[in-house]
């Protein structure tokens, strides 16, 4: 769990953000596909899941950006398929969710390369080695 508080305070420092609150969910297949049909209506399971919030009401410079759900099942299928360890792959699939939180968006080949390129850079800030076509499944 620490690799991803590291992994989304390098995003949130690179990406000119102030401290802001992250939850994360890490759950199984059912759990993220339940997630994936109430809020999306899509039913099917993926690996990751982003749910953006406005800024903290107060106006404090701490404030909650927002969610991620992470099917651990998926993430250690993702792990073997991309050759890495389910450490690295957990952290690439939370800071592809922080972006998608700060507004990125992969449903182009540009964007999905800008956020492919932000997420591996942060990986690699906080030690570890992901593959360089690392990829999220769609969702």
């Amino acid at each position: 769990m620490r690799t991803i508080q590291e992994a989304l305070t390098k995003m949130l420092e690179a990406e000119s953000q102030p401290p802001s609150e992250i939850s994360i969910l890490l759950t199984d297949r059912e759990g993220i596909r339940a997630l994936n049909r109430q809020y999306r209506g899509v039913d099917a399971a993926t690996d990751v899941l982003s749910f953006p919030v406005a800024l903290h009401p107060d106006g404090s410079p701490t404030r909650a950006i927002g969610d991620i759900a992470i099917c651990l099942e998926i993430a250690t299928q993702q792990a073997e398929a991309h050759e890495t360890d389910v450490e690295t792959e957990i952290a690439c699939l939370a800071v592809h969710g922080g972006l998608h939180l700060l507004g990125y968006d992969d449903s182009s080949d540009a964007g999905r390369d800008d956020m492919n390129r932000r997420m591996l850079d942060v990986i690699r800030s906080v030690g570890l080695s992901p593959k360089d076509d690392w990829a999220s499944e769609p969702h």
